[in-house]
C-alpha cells in the first residue's frame, strides 16, 4: 500500500520514464561520489557553508529522482 493519491485519468503515463530516472539517479550519486576528492578544494575557493548546501541540494535532488523512479517500477498502476 502506497500513500500516493490516485493517478487522475487524464494525467499522462509516467511509467516509461521511471527506468530513466533510476539510471539518472544512480549517475547522479556516482558522480557526487566520484568528486569526493575535490570538495576540499572547493570548500576552500567558494567557503564550507556555500559547498555543503550545494551537495546537500545535489543529493536531495538524486536522491528524490532515484525514489521516484524506482516507486513507478515498483507500483506503476494506481488504483
Amino acid at each position: 500500500m502506497t500513500n500516493r493519491p490516485p493517478r487522475c485519468p487524464t494525467q499522462p503515463n509516467t511509467a516509461p520514464l521511471a527506468s530513466l530516472a533510476v539510471l539518472l539517479g544512480v549517475i547522479m550519486v556516482l558522480a557526487a561520489v566520484a568528486e569526493l576528492d575535490r570538495i576540499p578544494g572547493w570548500a576552500a575557493d567558494y567557503g564550507t557553508v556555500l559547498i555543503v548546501m550545494a551537495i546537500a541540494t545535489y543529493l536531495a535532488v538524486a536522491g528524490r529522482v532515484l525514489h521516484w523512479g524506482i516507486g513507478e517500477l515498483l507500483d506503476p498502476e494506481r488504483p
